[in-house]
């Protein structure tokens, strides 16, 4: 009877196949592909002997009986093998803590334990098979035990998957159960039909099926760099943080890209992309490299000598151009290492603090490291502290409304208020603006804090009539998130006139960047805030680069002139006469001017020369609580008097 081999070969080139792809990739994949890598080992080597075996069978060649019978005592030991690899590998798929109980790693091989020493001891038994003298090949009288025994870990598999279903996931679940089926079927037929040499081949089914669901390489891959994604950065990070195994990071970020894409064209960014994830293979080739966001690229280093290296070599290719299309481009970045990331908890705090020191870092036109270290490490929990409290206080409404006083130069008196937001923790005190407000922009909680506190704002002014007799207006910050939201300006709105005060009396301030940035939202916002009279200010302008042609479409009625221009204006006339050109151009268009950052009376003395009309600053007051300022007002009224 001759053995058909077809699908012993058909199996083996699937294998060979995968094989080539897994390995080309190994070290990029998550936790269980260890065990999956030496599982479709097993799987070849068993497909192989499987095809010689069959032929030496089916040739009768008794002078090759000594080695048949080895063959087929190896053949044996890895078809008892497969079954428990097969299980092991399915409880890390399940796995919540990197670590699978030992138990379950004992126990299950006992039976594959007694399979073994009968497999070895069959040269004097015959139990399982004899070769004759003549190398005829003859069953034994225990022959369908090794297939009783992949029935026992089928049905372990079956059982356990059962069990840990909300472990495993609803895909894991599945994938098993095809698995299982697949081999189950191929597994009956050999039983069955001895010449129908289909055990292998079913095995290269179910782990091409492994491979194509749970252990593709390319699953996590992104398709322009090559890079992986951050979901595989996650898996990897957390399974070395499981066992405790050390590693480092070094972080990129390419803070230009926008302005690469916007200058160059998308291909140009595209192609620097695509050259940074080069850099960091050839740096480190013996490491991962991850592509986390649009402009931000990781790769892991598994020695601290190898760090020190990488490091640098990251660092003195951004020092130097790079070579974008045959042309030299300066293209500074931003590098941050984090040593010893198995430390950490989660792999979501090592993303999170590689974002802490990212943001840590102004930007310049020099490529910049920041090593995380204690002190990083001190801000970055007091960050995750006040983010953990910030939580705490949108569900409570714990935030607090301060104002500082904009001063007349004409009426020497305050004639308006801006209304700023301070959030005091009970631990760390008052936490500063920009670090509360970052973050709730960057967790999108924004336009909700903003909504409670301008209810909050509306309830003092409702509460205090006195405060709208003796001010114009007040003034509070409008963010993007907050035009960007669909009817939230609506609801400002409402908000005045549920509370009885007139929207003319309010003045929303708009930051230059966030002016020229969302100009379309911006002018929708405007409508709405035009057809009940609210006004538009024109907040920080000259802070940074402005389309002047949009921000003079915008109906803007105040224009604040940022605290940085007046650096240097009392000792460099070039200064002073810059700052008196902006106030002139500015009036000379209408709009109402207000000079920001005032600190002394020598710059106080300068800006009123130089023609402005308000004036707001440290120089007057510092940001008061309602009822402090409702103290400086009356009492400016009672002077007035």
């Amino acid at each position: 009877m001759q053995t058909n081999v077809n699908f012993l070969v058909a199996g083996l080139i699937f294998l060979l196949l995968i094989l080539y792809h897994v390995s080309t990739q190994r070290r990029l994949s998550h936790s269980g592909h260890g065990i999956f890598f030496f599982c479709m080992g097993v799987g070849i080597a068993d497909i192989l002997l499987d095809l010689v075996t069959a032929i030496l069978i089916d040739f009768r060649i008794p002078a090759l009986r000594g080695l048949l019978e080895l063959l087929l005592v190896l053949l044996y030991l890895l078809q008892v093998l497969f079954p428990y690899i097969l299980f092991f590998y399915t409880e890390t798929l399940r796995q919540v803590d990197g670590r699978t109980p030992a138990k379950f790693q004992v126990l299950p091989m006992l039976p594959a334990c007694v399979l073994w020493l009968l497999v070895l001891s069959n040269h004097w038994t015959g139990l399982l098979f004899q070769v004759a003298e003549t190398g005829l090949y003859l069953r034994g009288p225990l022959y369908l035990v090794t297939y009783c025994a992949a029935l026992f870990y089928v049905a372990l598999i079956g059982v356990r998957s059962l069990i840990h279903y909300r472990q495993l996931g609803k895909r894991n679940f599945l994938v098993i159960w095809q698995f299982l089926l697949i081999t189950g079927v191929c597994v009956a037929i050999q039983a069955a039909r001895n010449d129908f040499l289909m055990t292998g081949f079913g095995l290269s089914l179910g782990i091409t099926l492994l491979f194509l669901t749970i252990n593709n390489p390319y699953d996590h891959t992104d398709s322009l760099t090559g890079a992986l994604d951050a979901q595989r950065f996650r898996e990897l990070a957390q399974n070395r943080i499981d066992r405790k195994k050390p590693f480092h990071l070094l972080g990129l970020k390419l803070y230009q890209l926008e302005h690469i894409n916007n200058a160059m064209g998308m291909a140009t960014g595209n192609q620097l992309l695509v050259e940074t994830e080069r850099i960091l293979r050839e740096a480190n080739p013996y490491g991962p490299v991850f592509r986390t966001g649009g402009n931000q690229f990781f790769t892991m280093v598994f020695s601290l000598d190898k760090y020190e290296q990488v490091c640098s070599q990251i660092r003195d290719a951004y020092e130097a151009p790079l070579s974008l299309g045959g042309e030299k481009v300066e293209f500074p970045a931003v590098i941050c290492g984090i040593r010893d990331g198995e430390s950490y908890r989660k792999s979501d705090v090592l993303l999170t603090y590689a974002d802490h020191l990212f943001s840590s870092v102004p930007k310049t036109a020099e490529t910049v490291l920041i090593q995380g270290n204690e002190e990083t490490l001190k801000g970055f929990r007091y960050a995750q502290e006040v983010e953990r409290f910030l939580n705490v206080a949108l569900k409570e409404d714990l935030f607090q409304v301060y104002y500082q006083p904009v001063y007349s130069t004409e009426t020497g008196g305050c004639v308006s208020l801006e209304a700023l937001s301070r959030l005091y923790h009970p631990h760390l005190g008052f936490v500063p603006p920009e670090v509360f407000i970052g973050i709730a922009e960057k967790n999108d909680q924004i336009a909700k804090i903003s909504l409670l506190q301008f209810r909050r704002i509306c309830r003092f002014l409702q509460e205090h009539p006195e405060a709208m007799e003796l001010v114009q207006n007040v003034k509070c910050n409008l963010s993007p998130a907050e035009l960007l939201k669909p009817g939230h300006c609506r609801k400002l709105v409402d908000t005045m006139k549920e509370h009885g005060l007139h929207p003319s009396f309010f003045q929303f301030e708009v930051t230059e960047t966030v002016a020229t940035r969302y100009s379309d939202s911006l002018y929708q916002a405007a409508e709405i805030f035009m057809e009940d009279g609210v006004g538009l200010c024109l907040d920080d302008f000259g802070s940074g680069y402005a389309n002047l042609n949009t921000v003079l479409q915008l109906p803007f009625s105040v224009v604040k002139l940022d605290k940085s221009l007046l650096s240097g204006i009392c000792d460099t006339p070039k200064v002073a006469l810059f700052y008196r050109g902006i106030v002139a151009a500015m009036e000379a268009l209408g709009y109402r001017v207000v000079a920001e950052g005032v600190e002394t009376r020598e710059e106080l003395d300068l800006v009123t020369r130089l023609g402005v009309a308000m004036i707001q600053g440290y120089y007057f007051s510092k940001p008061l609580s309602g009822e402090e300022i409702l103290k400086l007002l009356r009492s400016q009224n009672k002077e007035d008097q």
